[in-house]
Parts: structure tokens; C-alpha cells; sequence
């Protein structure tokens, strides 16, 4: 399939009202030419307004949508040129695969030989070669998933859209769906712009990632900036488990958190007076012996244990209750299931730890 045509999508000030509410307070984002680029926040963020806008189904107050230079800000959704997967498929139940797939190019008046051609080679492409004679009901729903993957991509757009695609599979089928989804994609080098609110989803399938929250992007980058580099608490509660300590700088070299005790600043902090910001991922806490070293250290018990099939999660708080620590542990390198009540001494690095301003 031709890919050339794959496009760069702008996004200039978007801003969408609703009534007294703020969806969009002036969204600017750039998904490069054959990107995946995800859209991730909870409910509310202002992602499903910005996917609609750039789709063309909602049209923003203020701001501006170009794909390769072209403003396509007023221009009706089948004038856009952008393929689009929906979470419900969004099939047409009288029409066979074939007829569904088909569909865009229908529209677009391709010749017949030529549509037959695209869409068995599309069907190909989503392992469905033989199943074009039959009706969407007659498929599981990861098959209807290809079909709609297929009828989107068909027609070679110069953009991609996907909200919500796999919440309606099982978590099985999904994650099955998220690794060929993202293969398709990029053998097609098509530029895509995902929507889901499911932050390991977010991790698995993306070039890059944009935090959405109260109608703006809190953090744009790539999946490991994000994880390890949050640049604000909300970005940091929101991506995976991790701990968050209240911090006040003594010095350029120490801190004191909220329940009193002094732990070392990480190496890369962002300075000033006000409060900080620590993070530390649970799989950072290291289970020490007497004679291990830790640049932070304490004894103390565990209070909670949650079994996690091959990791195991602990609460452990410190002896003189100043401090509570999440840990999460491979269980063949701990060998056995510590019980709650179990007294450890645990510890990190002050380079595992990561700063941010707390405001």
C-alpha cells in the first residue's frame, strides 16, 4: 500500500467551550510524519474534545488543524482524508467485510477491480484474507477490530485515529490488539494519533506521549521521559504506581520530608525555595542485607502484601513511623512471599529518586 502521502498533523491554540466549561484552553501539538502519537488523561482531560476536532466531528472557538500545511479546521469530516477506529467498530451490519472495508473507496469512486484489489490486499494485511463474504455478526470481536482497522486504512490516509479501540476487549484480545495494531501501524508509517486512558496501553503503543489534564498537555514526550522524568505531581500520580514524598530543601544537597526525615536530593533537581516533589517507583526499592549500603535506608514492617503473579507488592512503613514505602519485587529473586507483619530493611539510591516543583 502507498504510504507516501502519510502526513505531519498541526494542532495551533485549540480551544473548545462548553458553555461556563473549558475543554480546550489552547492546545498546541505536532504529530510527526509516521508517529504514534497518544492522547492519555482520565476523564475530563480534553482528550476525546482534541481527537473530535482534529477529526472534525466538534470545531474549535479558537485555533487551527493543518495536515502537511493544509488547514483543514472547517473542512467536513470526509474531506479530511483521515482514516478512524472507534472502540464500538462502528460496522455496517448489513454489508459483508468485503462491503465494509470497502466502503471508503466506494465513496471516493475507485473502480471496482480497483477496490477488489485494495481491500483483499488490506485483509491480508489484518490476517482476515478469507473472511470477506461474511457479516460483521458472524465475527469475535477482535475480528471486527481488524475489520474497522482495515476499512480505516484502506483508502491510504494521510492520518490515522483511534479512540478507545480496545476498550471493549478482553484484556487478553487487547493486549494481542495493541501489539498488532502498532505493528500495522508501523510497517504502514502511518502518523496516528491514539486516544486511551489506560497508561500501560499508553507505554506499549506509543512514539510519544501527551499527559492531557484540565484541557491542557501537562507533558509531551517519549514513553520513558514520561515514566521516569514526570515534570509535575499530577503527571507523576497519574503514570503508574509510584511513591510521592513532600519535600523541603535544606540545602543544595538535602531535604527534609514531611514526616521529618532528611533524605539526599537526586543529583537532577529543579532548585529554588519552594517545596519538592520526590518520586520513587516501587521496583526501585531494593530488600537489603546487614551489610548492604543505600544512600536512603530504614527498618521497618510490612503492612500490606498484594500478590501480583510474578511480582509481589508491599506497604512497609518504618519503625519510627516517619515514613511509608511502596516496593514491588520479582518473585524469583525474592523466592518467597514475605507475610504481612514481617519486619525488612529496605532502601534506594538517591539517583532512583526524581524532583519536581510540588505546586
Amino acid at each position: 500500500m502507498a504510504t507516501q502521502d502519510a502526513g505531519t498533523l498541526e494542532v495551533v491554540g485549540a480551544t473548545r467551550r462548553f458553555g461556563a466549561v473549558t475543554a480546550l484552553a489552547g492546545v498546541d501539538l505536532t504529530v510527526r510524519r509516521g508517529e504514534m502519537l497518544t492522547l492519555l488523561g482520565p476523564s475530563g482531560s480534553g482528550k476525546t474534545t482534541l481527537l473530535k476536532i482534529v477529526a472534525g466531528f466538534e470545531t474549535p472557538d479558537e485555533g487551527a488543524v493543518r495536515v502537511d500545511g493544509r488547514d483543514i479546521t472547517m473542512a467536513p469530516p470526509a474531506k479530511r482524508d483521515i482514516g478512524m477506529v472507534f472502540q464500538n467498530y462502528a460496522l455496517f451490519p448489513h454489508m459483508t467485510v468485503a462491503e465494509n472495508v470497502a466502503f471508503p473507496l466506494l465513496m471516493r469512486r475507485i473502480p471496482r477491480a480497483e477496490r477488489e484489489r485494495r481491500v483483499q490486499e488490506t485483509l491480508k494485511l489484518v490476517d482476515l484474507p478469507t473472511h470477506g463474504g461474511r457479516l460483521p455478526r458472524q465475527l469475535s470481536g477482535g475480528q471486527q477490530q481488524r475489520v474497522a482497522l482495515a476499512r480505516a486504512v484502506v483508502f491510504d490516509p494521510q492520518l490515522l485515529l483511534l479512540d478507545e479501540p480496545f476498550g471493549a476487549l478482553d484484556r487478553q484480545l487487547r493486549e494481542q490488539m495493541q501489539l498488532e495494531v502498532r505493528r500495522l501501524q508501523q510497517r504502514l508509517e502511518l502518523t496516528a494519533l491514539f486516544v486511551t486512558h489506560d497508561q500501560e496501553e499508553a507505554l506499549v503503543m506509543s512514539d510519544r506521549i501527551a499527559v492531557m489534564g484540565q484541557g491542557q498537555i501537562a507533558q509531551l514526550g517519549t514513553p520513558e521521559e514520561i515514566y521516569r522524568a514526570p515534570s509535575s505531581r499530577f503527571v507523576a500520580g497519574f503514570i503508574g504506581e509510584s511513591n510521592l514524598y513532600r519535600a523541603r530543601p535544606l540545602d543544595d544537597a538535602t531535604a527534609e520530608l514531611e514526616g521529618g526525615m532528611r533524605v539526599p536530593l537526586p543529583h537532577k533537581w529543579p532548585g529554588g525555595t519552594g517545596d519538592l516533589g520526590l518520586m520513587l517507583r516501587p521496583e526501585r526499592v531494593r530488600s537489603l542485607g546487614p551489610d548492604d549500603a543505600a544512600d536512603i535506608a530504614f527498618d521497618g514492617l510490612i503492612e500490606e502484601v498484594v500478590y501480583l503473579g510474578e511480582t509481589i507488592k508491599y506497604r512497609i512503613r518504618s519503625d519510627d513511623g516517619r515514613l511509608s514505602v511502596l516496593a514491588r519485587w520479582p518473585l524469583h529473586e525474592a523466592n518467597r512471599i514475605l507475610s504481612s507483619g514481617h519486619r525488612v530493611r529496605v532502601g534506594w539510591r538517591s539517583a532512583d529518586m526524581h524532583s519536581f516543583p510540588w505546586s
